[in-house]
């Protein structure tokens, strides 16, 4: 269970995050502007920084991932590669819809990807679950070409996906884009994408 203080520490983090990178931040920075007196709040009631990362990526997991379940319920039902995309893609969308503007968890995600050893906490903590798995599974077997390639493929997504939201994000956190239909268009842009990519030859 995760106590206020600790929820208010992982919101706190994440916007830090965000806003200035991880390594520009700080236990202390991140207890001091979550108005807690010790500076060692964050590793009392958390833990080290990859403990951190890991506990802000599996709070916004757990509404994606319940989106996703229902989900893949229609896509059992469709031969089509876009269906298992669209799992992959609109869970996010739409729980970044669901957060409101301002935001800050995609640009959190797109802070973390750039660091060698918070991308692999990330990265595991992201896919752990049985539905992003299956999920995962099912649109490599629409992937041409040996493994090695589907892997590199699945990288290339995983990119597109993490900066065009932050990016987005950003946009919609400056006033530079229209808020209503944001993410569904996204979303749906996405899914094109990530399409093409996966089928070409």
């Amino acid at each position: 269970m995760v106590t206020a203080t600790a929820s208010l520490l992982l919101r706190t983090a994440e916007r830090l995050f965000a806003e200035r990178g991880v390594h520009a931040v700080s236990a202390r920075k991140i207890a001091e502007a979550a108005g807690q007196g010790s500076n060692s709040a964050v590793g009392y009631h958390i833990g080290a920084k990859a403990d951190l990362v890991a506990a802000i990526i599996r709070a916004h997991a757990v509404p994606m991932d319940r989106t996703r379940a229902r989900m893949l319920a229609r896509a059992e039902r469709s031969p089509s590669a876009r269906a298992w995309i669209a799992c992959l893609v609109l869970p996010v969308t739409r729980h970044l819809d669901d957060l409101g503007v301002p935001s800050w968890y995609a640009r959190f995600a797109a802070q973390v990807s750039v660091d060698p050893v918070l991308r692999t906490v990330a990265v595991a903590e992201a896919t752990s679950t049985p539905a992003m798995q299956r999920t995962m599974d099912e649109i490599l077997s629409f992937v041409p070409g040996p493994a090695p390639s589907a892997a590199v493929r699945a990288g290339m997504v995983r990119h597109l996906i993490i900066h065009t939201c932050a990016d987005r994000e950003q946009d919609l956190a400056d006033g530079n884009a229209p808020v209503a239909r944001a993410w569904p268009r996204t979303g749906a842009l996405l899914v094109d994408a990530i399409a093409t990519l996966l089928e070409a030859r």
